[in-house]
């Protein structure tokens, strides 16, 4: 536990309260969290409400064409071919409506069972187009037509069913259990119209026909029971007002003549007028299974708007608590933060008056430590007065031994600086002597070169001589060379000449001659030309060699001269080198005698030096320590 020593005290407080804080942070969390998720499933109850009031537009649409589809299939393609038409361009507008809502609904919202409903009311859509061509081909049987419309509804059904999963909410689940209850009791209101509709344009039952009719007025009286049993009292008396009405009633008197000439038929009853008045009932269960839907909206937005409240409440008292928490904790925290600063400021202005005390504020546990540190600070009172009374004794005794060193260090040194300084010229001079034998040496090195140069000079300037005289002998034999050159010229100049007048004197035929002798002179007075600038630029060269020839001769003349000079210098730095050599020899000896006796000149200054180094360092401590009690005001 050593480690909780080395935290501050402002730290220590906030790892006191983290855990508090921890836990006060974690409830709010997830009280938050737990209200957002309440506010979100009443959200998406809502945009579902909304879908579903989409899909219900579909199921009635989808219900008025299953009853027009029933009603022309029973009169062979006699009535409702027109209205039929005209509702099909209508169911279309609200599938497309339908498809849009979908579409701009969350996807995440569309999992589960609700997906899976929905993938099934797709695929009935795919099939809807073929069943419409068969019914008005009239190619597909009543019973069939109205169960595949009765499928494509109850998939919607099951999608609004499967809302009520969605919310654990009681009220929320009612009001849901009751809009599907609704919806189901129009279903069954849209199914017995489509088979009346039918069996009023057979103008009797078919088989199995009347079992139907009585299976669909039966699951009409259930869902009614369902529907007031799960709507709240208002909206049970609101829908008994609407089926009481005059539109509702109309269709329970053409129903009760159904069920009255059930055996023989004959009912006497117009199709349409069924259709019509079996609407206005549909038409009021619609009515009020819209203000279901819209209460339920209402009711989701209200929970929704709650739960937002809530959360929102939630975090604004958590957020007061934590700061509450952690202004107590500030508060604390600066109390004793001031408390500890105001101490260790006192401390450290009290710079060795013992005098001076601390403030005792109270009776916690830092004024008791305060107390404390009071009565520490009056012990150490007393002995520094026994110290400071020493220390003085000390001091005077101490000085005195450092000043008898400290005279015995400083004439020892200056004895041990003048043989150091001789050392130090000593070893100059058998520096300087020993480069002068290295020069000496080197000037011997370099006399050999330099003789050897000067020989190998005076070969090449030899051989340069003769050369010279080998380039002016080739100058002459190129001179006659060239006098040759001119003499033919001259020579082949004539012959042109002549040849010329021979060609004069031969007329027409001698002219191509005549050409060929003007060219040949040409050429010969052009080599004349040649030849006489090739003998001037000869005689030049024979001028210039002559004078090389003499330079030559003067350079080898001087060089055979400093050949003998040196031979002559090389004997006498000879000399010199090994005359410097045994200078170097002695001045060595000399140089350690005088290093043996500054070794142990060297090593009594420094004994005298430790001895005066110790003395000063006693006299200084004593002083030091004088200085450190003088410190103290006792």
């Amino acid at each position: 536990m050593l480690w909780i020593y080395r935290i501050s005290m402002k730290m220590k407080l906030f790892l006191a309260l983290l855990p508090l804080l921890l836990a006060l942070c974690w409830f709010a969390g997830s009280g938050i969290v737990s209200r957002i998720h309440t506010e979100q499933q009443m959200t998406t109850i809502s945009q579902l409400t909304a879908l579903a009031r989409s899909a219900g537009n579909v199921v009635h649409e989808l219900q008025r064409e299953r009853g027009m589809s029933a009603g022309y299939l029973g009169a062979k393609g006699e009535k409702f071919r027109d209205e039929l038409a005209a509702q099909q361009k209508i169911t279309d507008a609200a599938l497309t409506t339908f498809n849009h809502s979908l579409a701009e609904t969350d996807s995440a919202l569309l999992t589960g069972d609700i997906a899976a409903t929905v993938k099934v009311f797709n695929q009935h859509i795919q099939s809807l187009s073929a069943t419409r061509n068969a019914v008005v081909v009239l190619t597909i049987p009543t019973p069939q037509a109205i169960q595949f419309y009765t499928q494509t509804i109850a998939g919607v059904l099951n999608f609004v069913g499967g809302m009520g999963h969605l919310t654990p909410s009681g009220p929320m689940v009612n009001e849901l259990a009751a809009y599907y209850s609704l919806l189901n009791l129009k279903e069954q209101a849209g199914v017995e119209r489509a088979l009346l509709s039918n069996i009023f344009s057979a103008d009797r039952f078919g088989d199995g026909q009347f079992r139907q009719f009585s299976d669909v007025v039966g699951k009409q009286e259930a869902w009614l029971i369902a529907a007031r049993r799960f709507s709240t009292p208002a909206q049970s008396a609101g829908l008994d007002r609407a089926l009481e009405s005059a539109d509702a009633t109309g269709a329970l008197a053409l129903r009760l003549v159904a069920f009255n000439n059930a055996a023989q038929g004959g009912f006497g009853i117009d199709p349409g007028a069924w259709f019509t008045a079996q609407t206005q009932r549909i038409e009021t269960l619609r009515t009020v299974e819209n203000r279901a839907a819209d209460a339920l909206e209402r009711h989701a937005a209200t929970l929704a708007q709650h739960a937002r409240s809530d959360w929102q409440s939630y975090l604004a008292i958590s957020l007061l608590s934590l700061l509450i928490a952690l202004g107590f904790a500030v508060v604390v925290a600066r109390s004793i933060h001031v408390q500890l600063t105001g101490t260790l400021k006192a401390i450290h202005e009290m710079d060795g008056d013992l005098t001076r005390r601390l403030d005792v504020p109270g009776s916690d546990e830092l004024s008791a430590l305060n107390r404390a540190y009071n009565q520490s600070i009056e012990s150490i009172q007393h002995i520094v007065q026994e110290i400071k009374s020493g220390a003085v004794v000390l001091r005077n005794a101490s000085s005195d031994i450092a000043a008898g060193n400290q005279d015995l260090a400083q004439r020892t040194d200056e004895q041990a600086a003048s043989i150091v300084e001789t050392a130090s010229s000593m070893e100059q001079i058998s520096t300087a002597i020993n480069q002068t034998a290295d020069n000496a040496s080197e000037a011997e090195r370099l006399t050999l070169a330099m003789e050897r140069d000067v020989l190998e000079a005076n070969r090449v300037s030899q051989e340069a001589s003769q050369s010279m005289s080998d380039i002016r002998t080739s100058s002459e034999q190129i001179g006659r060379i060239v006098k040759s050159i001119d003499d033919i010229s001259f020579q082949t100049n004539l012959l042109a000449l002549n040849a010329a007048v021979e060609a004069a004197r031969a007329g027409e035929l001698g002219k191509g001659f005549a050409v060929v002798a003007s060219e040949v002179r040409n050429l010969s007075q052009r080599c004349a030309r040649e030849a006489s600038q090739i003998r001037e630029l000869v005689d030049q060269n024979m001028d210039k060699i002559s004078e090389g020839v003499a330079r030559v001769t003067a350079s080898n003349t001087a060089l055979k001269a400093a050949a003998d000079n040196t031979g002559m210098m090389k004997q006498f730095v000879s000399d010199i080198a090994q005359a410097a050599s045994e200078q170097s020899l002695g001045v060595s000896q000399v140089h350690l005698a005088l290093n043996q006796l500054e070794q142990v000149t060297q090593q009594n200054a420094a004994l005298v030096s430790q001895a005066a180094t110790a003395s000063q360092m006693l006299d200084g401590q004593s002083e030091a320590m004088a200085t450190l009690v003088d410190r103290f005001v006792a």
